[in-house]
């Protein structure tokens, strides 16, 4: 029998500063997210960037924070995709984070307490685009859990699905509510990263490509839709320095009110769930900007979350 296994980033396990600042130090303490010499990071890290950010990002948890389930955004969305797939595939699932709980070795174990003889687990990274700091930080961690003990079943780890076919038309399908009515521009907004990750990508080819891969997966989304390449356009996120991919969406969002565009739907292809950067930097923060210089219409388009045309597509990507 198979089972599977999603695996994604983390949540901070409240929105009070001291497990915010747990979950910033335990994501910028893997040397894959923070590139900076080893003897450098702690002291950056547990010195610096936790102790000065905890309370900013508190405060911007604490505005997205699922309060009625007394839970983060990503973790309830997590969970009521892992009840809806189990529920399609008939196939025990499990949720494993790279970062706090529940960690990627608890999800193995309890994978192997579910009374049932696994042959295989399907691990499926919820990052549609490879990259290092995310897809490939995941891979390295599902390994070292996987071999630290002998668990009687093999794994198959999903490759990133940037531009399969029922990724695109799940994608697709979450448009559609929003561009019924006439729109101005579309916007793609993904995560920014270092310039340097990006390039070192870029030297591997195409499967390692972030740039290449999430401007694929727009240009199929607007080709599903039949949305002409005037209308649209990718945008980044969450830029923490000036070496770090653009344009900034805040940035082209000031524009295009300014130029009098009025109607911007916009959407972060780059997430399977709703979390920080999804619901803070875009429905609250870009929306806020936008209107603030003169735009009229901002229409924020949810991650794909526990939508059951989700949970039909990823049966497909696993298969």
């Amino acid at each position: 029998m198979k089972g599977i296994l999603l695996v994604n980033t983390g949540s901070p396990k409240s929105a009070k500063p001291k497990d915010v600042r747990e979950f910033i130090e335990a994501m910028l303490s893997d040397p894959k997210v923070m590139t900076v010499p080893d003897w450098f990071r702690p002291i950056l890290v547990k010195g610096i960037i936790g102790p000065f950010r905890q309370f900013a990002s508190a405060k911007h948890y604490s505005l997205i924070w699922d309060n009625e389930h007394q839970q983060s955004p990503l973790m309830y969305n997590m969970e009521q995709l892992r009840q809806k797939l189990e529920e399609k595939s008939s196939m025990p699932v499990e949720i494993g984070m790279r970062y706090l709980q529940p960690s990627i070795s608890e999800a193995l174990d309890r994978l192997c307490s579910r009374g049932v003889q696994l042959h295989e687990v399907v691990v499926l990274p919820l990052f549609p685009q490879y990259a290092e700091s995310s897809y490939k930080t995941v891979v390295d961690e599902i390994g070292r859990c996987f071999y630290s003990k002998p668990y009687p079943f093999r794994l198959k780890i999903i490759e990133p699905y940037f531009n399969h076919p029922a990724y695109i038309k799940a994608i697709a399908e979450s448009l559609k509510p929003f561009i019924s009515e006439p729109f101005d521009r579309l916007l793609f907004s993904f995560h920014s990263l270092p310039l340097s990750h990006v390039d070192e990508g870029w030297r591997k080819g195409r499967e390692f490509d972030y740039i290449y891969q999430l401007k694929e997966t727009s240009r199929l989304v607007a080709k599903e839709l039949n949305i002409p390449t005037n209308k649209y356009r990718v945008v980044y996120s969450s830029a923490i320095g000036k070496k770090w991919i653009g344009p900034d969406v805040l940035d082209t969002l000031k524009t295009m009110a300014k130029e009098n565009v009025q109607s911007v739907v916009v959407l972060t292809a780059g997430f399977a769930c709703d979390n920080l950067e999804s619901l803070f930097d875009i429905h609250l923060q870009a929306r806020e900007t936008f209107m603030q210089y003169g735009g009229k219409d901002f229409r924020f388009v949810p991650c794909l979350n526990s939508e059951d045309y989700w949970v039909d597509a990823i049966l497909d990507i696993i298969n």
